[in-house]
């Protein structure tokens, strides 16, 4: 009986933000000697529930209310359990996209995702975020990693929380030409891969992989394959791996594959790409991630444009098509799923411009949602990825 009042409690309770404040400091005013507050009024799983189903700005304030809160809220575990809970049931109101150019490091953007769901009439304004020289190689977990193309170093940055890692160490005389960042769960690191070209030998390729918290970037096996162009788009993260569409040396020029890196024991395994059988003519393949999912699009028949996701990761025979839409509808520009809400309408950005679109899965409808764009010099150089809100700190 209690164990059921108390979870009804708790679900009511953190339904409301405002309702949740006003309790929180409703037992404020009961201090101890030494100023730590006593919350004689709620049980300690009670107020453990409730503040690991705040968002991350509100933990963040509340950690000055009182020492015990500090500790609680600072514990490597109460983050990790906090971030478990909030991917397990993703909300808009702790997800952000962010953008940069590959041509112009020295800018960096951002949407919240709640705006661009909920006010579709409007156009929503993108935040630049002042961040020089940085592009963004990927996100996870709430935090980005972000590369210094002119120093060619990288480093990890919780814009939730706005810490920042150190640098890691420069590669020198190296130009980077590929790259991916994830986190490996069963080591706890996080892991930034490049493939990179010598300047004074171009036919020296190498590819490196820095962890962070270490002091050295470490050279492992080459890629069986190269990834296909457009160069530097960054690997995609799903399941403790990396991910790139990659062109096989030893098939026709047509054939491509999945090149899936586990960064656990930095080994690579090929996957292959969905296709219907009534698919003469495929091009343009991209990944992306949905609901922790990997996903690649591409066109078909110089008719279609196909969304897939792989609902297991390594399972070919789960690749299931999640949308096909007239090539036409997008004015035969390249599109790419971000983000898919709780009631199946999925936002798409055009690589081009920046444009963005919402699909109702359920509708087959477009909702012509145009907001700012940005228009770039470049082919496929507008590199975008979702960040979710985090207290996970930086090594």
């Amino acid at each position: 009986m209690e164990l059921n009042f108390l979870h009804t409690f708790v679900i009511t309770f953190v339904q409301s933000y405002k309702s949740c404040v006003a309790l929180i400091y409703s037992g404020a005013k009961f201090f101890s000697p030494d100023g730590d507050v006593l919350w004689c009024h709620l049980p300690e799983e009670l107020i453990l529930e409730i503040l690991l189903r705040l968002p991350v700005r509100s933990l963040h304030q509340f950690k000055c209310i009182c020492k015990s809160w500090n500790t609680l809220i600072s514990n490597p575990q109460f983050i990790k359990r906090h971030l478990q809970i909030s991917k397990a049931k993703p909300s808009l109101t702790n997800q952000r996209l962010f953008f940069s150019f590959f041509n112009e490091p020295h800018k960096l953007f951002y949407y919240p995702l709640k705006p661009l769901f909920e006010n579709q009439s409007p156009p929503v304004s993108f935040s630049h975020v002042k961040e020089p020289e940085y592009n963004v190689i990927g996100s996870c977990n709430g935090l980005l990693c972000l590369h210094d193309r002119f120093q060619n170093s990288v480093r990890l940055w919780n814009p939730s929380i706005m810490l920042k890692s150190k640098k890691s160490p420069r590669a020198l005389n190296l130009v980077s030409k590929h790259s991916g960042f994830g986190y490996d769960q069963v080591n706890d690191k996080y892991k930034v891969l490049f493939v990179m070209q010598n300047l004074n030998d171009p036919s020296h390729i190498f590819t490196k992989i820095y962890t962070f918290g270490d002091d050295s970037w470490k050279t492992i096996q080459n890629f069986h394959h190269t990834p296909i162009r457009p160069l530097r788009l960054p690997g995609k993260f799903v399941s403790g791996t990396l991910n790139w569409i990659v062109k096989k040396r030893d098939v026709s020029s047509n054939q491509s594959a999945i090149l899936s890196f586990d960064l656990e024991n930095e080994t690579y395994k090929e996957m292959v790409l969905p296709r219907d059988d009534g698919d003469d003519e495929v091009h343009g393949h991209l990944l992306y991630v949905l609901n922790n999912c990997l996903g690649v699009c591409h066109v078909s028949n110089k008719t279609s444009w196909v969304a897939w996701m792989m609902k297991e990761y390594g399972v070919v025979e789960s690749w299931t098509k999640l949308m096909s839409i007239s090539y036409d509808m997008f004015n035969k520009q390249p599109y790419l799923p971000m983000y898919i809400s709780e009631n199946d309408v999925v936002l798409l950005m055009n690589k081009h411009t920046t444009q963005l679109v919402l699909y109702n899965l359920n509708s087959g409808q477009l909702i012509n949602s145009l907001y700012d764009t940005l228009e770039s010099n470049d082919t496929f150089r507008i590199n975008p990825h979702i960040c979710c809100e985090s207290l996970v700190s930086v090594p």
